[in-house]
């Protein structure tokens, strides 16, 4: 899983400005305006794939971190249940030698307070083991929201890649109607960052 999106878009830039270039040599007013507008909305949209590339990453390896979290404390609570055990198992031993033993000895008093003793300490690792599972618990839980909350950023991104694409062929082959598709690919884009930001949630993911 890559911690941070690519953004490639000099190639689409380039474009676009040799499109603008050449509506200047050629004296066109109103091409040359429409071209320019065209050059200023991808800069705007490529600050737009940027910050969303950026977040998009930061939440990408702010999962994984909480990801890996999760297992060391899962890993740790399940050697503390298995230390559980063997204290129960050392106590069941005391036990059962002391149903040997006579009433009131010497050995069936020291088994007996062995016995306590390993109960005890199993309620001590059982509260710590518990202890370990929430905290891996929260750890997944808040892996999952990162993923969730990544996802609208990537979308965003790819949303001004396209809208970039589309304007870039726009500038080069005079096409006004691609140009309203990837102005239209570009609000959805904006609108995906800033939703981003607000919390909301794709309801698919990609």
């Amino acid at each position: 899983m890559p911690g941070e999106i690519e953004v490639p878009l000099e190639h689409a830039q380039e474009h676009i400005e040799k499109a603008h270039e050449e509506t200047l040599s050629g004296g066109e007013n109103t091409k040359e305006d429409w071209t320019r507008f065209i050059a200023v909305i991808t800069a705007l949209l490529a600050v737009v794939a940027a910050i969303g590339a950026l977040r998009s990453g930061l939440l990408v390896n702010e999962a994984l971190l909480a990801k890996n979290s999760e297992i060391i404390h899962r890993t740790q609570a399940t050697d503390q249940w298995n230390y559980y055990q063997a204290k129960g198992i050392k106590g069941i031993i005391y036990a059962t030698n002391s149903q040997l033993m006579p009433p009131g000895s010497a050995a069936l008093i020291k088994n007996q307070a062995e016995v306590a003793r390993y109960a005890k300490q199993q309620e001590e690792i059982k509260v710590k083991a518990e202890g370990l599972e929430k905290k891996a618990d929260a750890e997944d839980k808040e892996s999952e929201h990162d993923m969730e909350n990544h996802h609208i950023f990537a979308f965003s991104v790819s949303l001004c890649q396209v809208s970039i694409a589309l304007s870039a062929v726009a500038a080069l082959t005079r096409r006004r109607r691609v140009w309203f598709f990837g102005l239209a690919a570009g609000i959805l884009g904006t609108a995906a960052l800033i939703g981003g930001f607000f919390g909301l949630h794709l309801p698919f993911a990609f």
